[in-house]
């Protein structure tokens, strides 16, 4: 839970990020450092018996069946092997920093993390307001959890697959969504089901929600053709989708590096969902951890998704002022 000594990333400046930086992240990266060199050391005593090795497979294998191409796919694949296994120190080593990077950076903003992810029913409601596809297997990872001015909120990495079969019944998973996933819960539910997609052309996915929902058109034409608004109701989906909340959601977009972003409003929540790919990656662990633009990325990444959750309080503030208004 948040206390009064959380850091508020809303407010972070570069003062702030150098005062995080010393009091918490440089710590924990000159702590791994040591391990990392080991790791590193590892990574490149393997690669220099490996890439040879792959080599001489190359060159066995053209010999063999008298075939340039033959020998260059096979050391290619011998190469990519060794490659991976010399990588496996320093990605275990990443991991350990990234663990302990993240946990440091939640308990910093009075959050919690958690490798691994529990959505506790986000998924199925993704699903039902048409913002992810059904899938037959699914990992989620990295789940922060914390509360900002008494809203609960969770993210998390989803990693949804499709099993699908070819014509002679090989089994192959394809990827369906990879990216982020953010839950809020407020104490007032909302009037109606709103949806908004970045999505362009044809709106498809609400089949669950009835025919109540309509297009909500918006005085901004710019943001009329980014995003496609569909609620069933008009009058609150103009409270809630207002342009400042929509610019955040761009930001969103843009920091993550993602696309296809949308997301719903139902009863007491806001879902959203955005493929951004594998985030909160500490970077490339054959460098010294002495520089703190490695971490300053994922302290961005945290701090739009604050951003974006005060700018949705502001909306259903607004929207539950209009409605007690129409009320009396």
């Amino acid at each position: 839970m948040p206390t009064s000594e959380s850091l508020d990333l809303a407010e972070l400046d570069d003062a702030a990020f150098n005062a995080l930086w010393r009091a918490k992240i440089e710590p924990i990266f000159q702590r791994f450092e040591t391990p990392r060199l080991d790791a590193q050391a590892k990574y490149k005593k393997r690669l220099s018996w490996g890439l040879p090795s792959a080599a001489a497979v190359g060159m066995g294998l053209g010999a063999i069946f008298q075939d340039i191409m033959i020998a260059v796919i096979g050391g290619g694949v011998c190469a990519a092997m060794a490659y991976g296994f010399a990588s496996v120190p320093l990605g275990a080593v990443g991991k350990q920093v990234k663990a302990n990077l993240l946990d440091a950076l939640a308990t910093a903003i009075g959050a919690s993390y958690q490798t691994r992810a529990r959505p506790d029913g986000v998924m199925e409601r993704c699903r039902a307001l048409g913002l992810t596809p059904s899938a037959d297997r699914s990992t989620f990872d990295d789940w922060f959890h914390g509360v900002r001015h008494a809203c609960p909120f969770d993210l998390f990495e989803a990693h949804l697959e499709e099993e699908q079969r070819d014509k002679d019944g090989d089994t192959d998973w394809v990827t369906v969504f990879r990216g982020q996933i953010i839950r809020m819960t407020f104490p007032k539910k909302f009037l109606g089901t709103t949806v908004v997609r970045r999505d362009a052309g044809i709106f498809s996915g609400l089949m669950g929600l009835g025919s109540k929902m309509e297009r909500v058109g918006v005085a901004d034409p710019t943001f009329e053709k980014t995003f496609d608004i569909w609620s069933t109701d008009q009058v609150e989906a103009r409270y809630l989708v207002h342009p400042v909340l929509m610019q955040r959601l761009l930001d969103l977009e843009r920091n993550f590096e993602g696309k296809r972003l949308r997301c719903g409003f139902q009863d007491g929540e806001v879902v959203i969902a955005i493929e951004g790919g594998d985030k909160f990656e500490v970077g490339d662990m054959k460098k010294p951890l002495t520089d703190p633009a490695m971490a300053r990325a994922i302290v961005d990444e945290l701090r739009t998704i604050m951003l974006l959750i005060d700018d949705i309080l502001t909306a259903e503030e607004a929207v539950l002022k209009a409605f007690q208004a129409r009320q009396t």
